[in-house]
This record gives structure tokens, sequence and C-alpha cells, in this order.
């Protein structure tokens, strides 16, 4: 090969490789920064939650699997009849009292 075309190729490449390692070095620099639908700023890695009730990190939509409630895992030891015995409004021997009579 040409002495010429040989200097031509290795400028060409050695240009080439310090080119995409600033390239690379400069990318690695920056911080990750993505904007949420009402314009807000979020770093790499946060999870931010839209007004729709939507969970985002790094700009994609985040799912997570939640249980669905079923009308099975009610407590069966709750006593509604209890609670409304223990509730009435009037006193049932008001002329009572637990060391005499008093008031007389």
């Amino acid at each position: 090969m040409n002495h010429k075309i040989k200097i031509a190729l290795a400028l060409i490449t050695g240009g080439t490789l310090v080119y995409l390692s600033r390239k690379m070095k400069n990318s690695k620099n920056e911080p990750e920064i993505f904007t949420g639908e009402a314009g807000k700023v979020y770093q790499k890695d946060e999870t931010y939650l839209t007004t729709d009730g939507k969970m985002y990190k790094n700009g994609k939509e985040v799912h997570f699997k939640t249980p669905e409630i079923s009308e099975k895992s009610v407590n069966r030891n709750f006593r509604n009849e209890r609670i409304q015995k223990n509730y009435e409004a009037h006193p049932q021997n008001v002329g009572y009292h637990h060391k005499g009579t008093r008031h007389h």
C-alpha cells in the first residue's frame, strides 16, 4: 500500500477514536433528566405520580401488582350487634347509684 494512504487512514482512525471517546465521556457526565406531563423535571430513578394517579419512573409507566379486595377477607370475628348495644343513648336505671341513693 502507498505510504500516503497509510498515514491518511491512521489519522482518520485516530480522529474517530478521539471523537468517540470524548462523546462517551460527555454523555456519562450529563445527568439524565426526564420531564413529566405537567412540565416538572425529574432525575434518573426518581418515581413520580401524575394527577391521574399513574406512577412513572425514568419516563416510563410503572405497573404494580396489587391484590384485588374481596368480600371474603372480612374479619369474621366482628360482631356488629355488640357495637349497637353498647352505644344506646338512654341509660336504663337512672335512679340507681352504685353507692346508694343520692340527691334526694
